[in-house]
Parts: structure tokens; sequence; C-alpha cells
């Protein structure tokens, strides 16, 4: 058999969340469509919970605790949530030192969204207030290396900015677990080749660091 013939091909439906499917997924996907040429792939960035079974769905990204037992997941990575801010802030306005002193601060917010920080082992929501809200996470990136105030947000949108000294993390003892990026797809329906070879690719890239957000790159 010839290497084309060998090579996946066929039609690939997929869903991710809308912020992190842009910034992580998407340029994995075409990656992907790249190296496999005869692949079709319709990737559908959402943040509505999809139903796979019903909507013909081949793979579903979601983060965070899974509640859907009809699903078989693998964990592709992980995530933690940083509070940072600039040096240049923190020297303004004081470093917070804990969770009520969040209050006095200008915090950037993703949305409608709280806070959330882990209290005496528990999970606890924080009241916050700022100047900014955004959609999406990375603009809030950018403001809080501006020095315009304290953000919270996932290491991948950071965690270039924390090595580099352009943020600086506050109130680590009170971050909550990391929590799990997962492939999911359904129970009752064997996993294709070509849909584990995508699930093995993006396992790999992500674990190694692919795409990862947050710094002064171009």
């Amino acid at each position: 058999m010839s290497q084309l013939q060998a090579a996946p091909q066929g039609q690939l439906k997929l869903t991710a969340p809308l912020a992190y499917g842009h910034s992580h997924i998407s340029p994995l996907v075409l990656d992907f469509m790249q190296r496999y040429p005869l692949l079709e792939v319709s990737l559908d960035l959402s943040n509505q919970v999809k139903d796979l079974v019903h909507e013909g769905y081949d793979l579903a990204i979601r983060i965070g605790r899974l509640t859907d037992s009809s699903l078989m997941a693998r964990k592709l990575a992980q995530r933690r949530h940083h509070v940072c801010a600039s040096p240049d802030y923190l020297a303004r306005c004081g470093e917070p030192r804990r969770p009520q002193d969040l209050q006095r601060h200008q915090c950037l917010q993703i949305g409608n969204e709280g806070w959330h920080l882990q209290v005496n082992g528990r999970r606890q929501s924080v009241r916050v207030q700022g100047r900014m809200r955004c959609s999406t996470a990375a603009p809030l990136a950018e403001a809080a290396v501006r020095g315009m105030g304290l953000a919270q947000l996932p290491d991948y949108y950071v965690s270039a900015y924390l090595e580099s000294g352009a943020l600086v993390e506050v109130l680590a003892d009170y971050a909550e677990p990391e929590e799990g990026i997962w492939a999911l797809y359904p129970h009752n329906r064997q996993l294709s080749p070509k849909v584990r070879l995508l699930v093995d690719f993006l396992a790999d890239s992500l674990a190694g660091g692919a795409c990862q957000g947050g710094g002064p790159r171009q």
C-alpha cells in the first residue's frame, strides 16, 4: 500500500471552547491538516456544550471538571490559574497578601466571571472590581503587563511573562488546584484511527508546550 493510500482521510468534526480553541486548538488543527492533507476538518469554537452523539461530533475539547459519564475522556494537559501583576503595579499599589485585600485593587476580569481562590482547603468566590472587562484572556494579560491591574489567568497566557519577570505572581498560597484539559468522545462509538491520531497529536503537542501563550513572541 502506498504512503498516500495509508494516510488518514475523510472528515473530522470537533468542538472546543471559544477562547482556548482559538488560541491553542485551532493552530494545532491547522498543523495536523497540513501533515495529513486528505483530511477534512470541521472545527466548532463555542462555549456551548455540544451533544456529541446527536450532533455528530467525533471529539470535544473541554476544560475543568467533567460531568458527562456517557463520554470517554483522555487528559491532554492541565492548567492552573495565577493571580499576577506587573512589578510597576505592585510598586505603586502594593501586593495583596490575603484574598480580602483584592477589594482595594484594580482587578482585570473576564466577562462577568468572578474570581475563585482556595481558602482553608475550600473553593471560595472573591468579589473583585476594576476598570476593564474582556470576553477573552489575552488582552487582560497585556493589560496586566502594562501595569493596569491584577489579573487571574491560566498559565498558558502568562507563563512566559512570569518567567521573564514582566509579571509577578501573588496570592500563590491561595491558588486553586490544577484542572484538566480533556479530549472527549462518545462512549458507544469506536475510536477511529483518524480520531485517535488527532488525540495523540494534540496530547503530544500540548504536553510539549505547543502554542504556549503569554509572552512577547511574534
